[in-house]
């Protein structure tokens, strides 16, 4: 439940939404919810599970959220979703939450069942075209061999045969698989077979029997006149077919609403049937003759398909823009703002806290970071600054759910990795729902982009750092001298100001390098250039020329005087020896020049004129140890 609100939340876990059955559903299901105290979460991916690949993986991973704190039930679409493993885990999470899950359309273990009644209906179907129509000689196209569905209707078809008393060389059975193709090419061998042409074509579904009447159209064999045929599951494209297929439709709006009920009567302490059937319906319409066709509601329906188009098209070339905007994008307050005004409707991108990182993070399959950071939304009053728990899942749902019956969610991930999720609100409707998956799997592509961009922009930063530093004591070298050089020079003549160039050089490193031998010379050198570097301070530059060599530049205002500046690393030097315990004191012997430069010349001479009293100091320190 949502904390301060008197909302139960549903989540309902599902592919495809944008598919008429799982939208009308999913409609039903949350105006359902809505009356009985309940705000839905969608928990969505485009794409069905069947196929076991890394974008699936990807995808799944949205069905994780079930382990929100806010979520009280969890509804699951087996026939949607198509993957049994994938099911059992988001049962699996419910159930380690003690949240009652409910299975719409498919025998789920552990849950309450919401099943269609198949079978009947099919068997009404086969009796109409014997009884009404007189049909002996029919052919049967079934689904998928062994798939449940698809036996259940083979063997429903075969009673009634059989109680028909209509000899078995008067049938003639195959296989399309429930898609077009297989279908239509077992339509293509009816006519190359010899034998006569059926009266009638059953078809385990409606995809089946809109291929097989393409078939018979090609070959100038006429639906109904010459041959019958029918559907069943009473698909969308369907209705834009002449002639409209007699065939089964489910209530799906009854299984919405029943599911609804479900989880209202479990949560408030109620017992519900473990099997809850929803009836399928018969719909008598053109293909078996019971309707005459009219040739007028196809312009109608070609009307509504034309603007469906129009619409998609339109959308289509809007996303385009959307993503050669996000090429541009440098910075992530850049792309949030593109994204704000390309999502089109309520829209929160949130993506793991530590996603924008050097690191390309790559979650393991089903998890979430613990903390999500939101990106982008383009609904007014909802910013958020900062991270925000996985498991709220939008850093202000309960505002969001005050003014909104549902909120859909969909994974952002490349293949297997993840990058977060969007949250979209929009109204229940397919073209809707296609517009959010192409905004959806466009964002997937955009922010995987912008982060391997990110990733190699900053390592070609630490490359360039690393070609102009000295590995050994993270001083710049000769060529990273001169590169920020050239820019101090620049910002002290438009101040009207000096420089001055320090030249460093260690007393006596051939002798700690041939006593101690050359990995304490090398701590020496570090030490030293250590001791530069804290002097000098942050505005100033350090270099390592080679060996035991340095240069400093500053600029007038901030240096110190010459002897004091050598004095103070000195001391330095000598406090770290005692406090490392070195067996040899590390001596520096410093020159200084101060003089107002304008060219890469001038800085050459200071350098060789700072040499010279850097020498100059050696040699009375080489006296006074003499």
């Amino acid at each position: 439940m949502i904390e301060g609100s008197g909302h139960r939340v549903l989540a309902v876990c599902t592919s495809g939404i944008h598919r008429e059955n799982v939208r009308d559903t999913v409609r039903e299901l949350v105006a359902e919810g809505a009356k009985l105290g309940f705000r839905t979460v969608i928990l969505n991916t485009f794409l069905d599970m069947y196929n076991k690949d890394a974008f699936t993986k990807g995808e799944a991973s949205i069905f994780s959220l079930i382990e929100s704190p806010v979520i009280d039930a969890v509804i699951v679409m087996p026939e949607a979703i198509k993957s049994e493993e994938v099911i059992r885990r988001i049962v699996e999470r419910a159930k380690r939450r003690g949240l009652p899950v409910i299975s719409i359309d498919g025998m789920t273990e552990g849950c309450r069942n919401i099943v269609f009644n198949y079978g009947d209906s099919f068997e009404q179907i086969v009796r109409h075209v014997i009884d009404v129509h007189g049909c002996r000689r029919i052919n049967y196209v079934a689904g998928l061999k062994d798939n449940p569905f698809s036996e259940e209707r083979t063997q429903r078809f075969l009673k009634v045969i059989e109680e028909k008393n209509i000899p078995a060389e008067n049938i003639r059975i195959g296989h399309g698989d429930f898609w077009e193709e297989p279908a239509a090419a077992l339509a293509e061998s009816w006519f190359t077979s010899g034998e006569p042409l059926p009266e009638a074509v059953i078809c385990a579904n409606d995809s089946m029997a809109l291929a097989v009447c393409g078939v018979l159209r090609d070959h100038k064999v006429r639906v109904p006149q010459d041959v019958i045929v029918t559907g069943f599951d009473g698909i969308e494209l369907e209705k834009y077919f002449v002639p409209r297929l007699t065939t089964c439709a489910a209530d799906i709006g009854q299984a919405g609403r029943t599911a609804a009920a479900t989880a209202d009567t479990l949560l408030n302490g109620g017992t519900a049937p473990e099997v809850t059937e929803i009836p399928y319906a018969m719909r008598v319409a053109q293909s078996c003759g019971c309707h005459r066709i009219h040739s007028a509601d196809l312009a109608g329906k070609i009307m509504s398909i034309s603007s469906d188009i129009a619409g998609n098209e339109a959308h289509e070339s809007f996303m385009f823009d959307y993503l050669r905007h996000t090429l541009g994008c440098r910075r992530k307050s850049e792309l949030a703002e593109t994204m704000k005004r390309f999502g089109h409707f309520d829209m929160w991108c949130c993506t793991g806290a530590g996603y924008f990182s050097d690191k390309l993070v790559r979650q393991r399959f089903g998890d979430f970071p613990a903390e999500m950071r939101l990106l982008a939304t383009n609904v007014e009053g909802h910013s958020f600054t900062g991270k925000f728990p996985t498991g709220d899942l939008l850093p202000t749902l309960p505002e969001i759910l005050e003014s909104r019956d549902s909120v859909m969610f969909s994974p952002i991930h490349s293949e297997s990795d993840l990058i977060g999720y969007l949250g979209i609100s929009i109204e229940l409707d397919k073209n809707l729902f296609l517009m959010a998956r192409r905004f959806t799997m466009l964002t997937d592509q955009i922010l995987w982009n912008f982060k391997n961009r990110l990733v190699i922009e900053r390592a070609n930063e630490k490359l360039a750092e690393m070609h102009i530093h000295d590995p050994m004591t993270g001083t710049l070298n000769r060529r990273g001298f001169y590169k920020k050089a050239s820019r101090m020079i620049k910002r002290i003549e438009s101040r009207g100001g000096c420089a001055v160039i320090f030249s460093a050089d260690m007393d006596g490193l051939k002798q700690i390098n041939d006593s101690f031998g050359h990995n304490e010379g090398d701590k020496a050198i570090k030490a030293l250039a250590s001791a530069l570097i804290k002097c000098a301070g942050s505005e100033s530059i350090c270099a390592r020329f080679g060996g035991d060599e340095f240069i400093i530049m500053t600029a007038a205002e901030n240096a110190e005087q010459a002897g004091d500046f050598a004095e103070r690393v000195q001391g330095m030097l000598d406090d770290h020896v005692r406090r490392v315990k070195a067996p040899y004191r590390i001596r520096v012997s410093i020159g200084a020049v101060d003089r107002v430069i304008s060219e890469t010349e001038e800085l050459d001479e200071c350098i060789r004129l700072a040499d010279e009293l850097m020498y100059r100091e050696k040699r009375e320190h080489k006296k006074q140890e003499d």
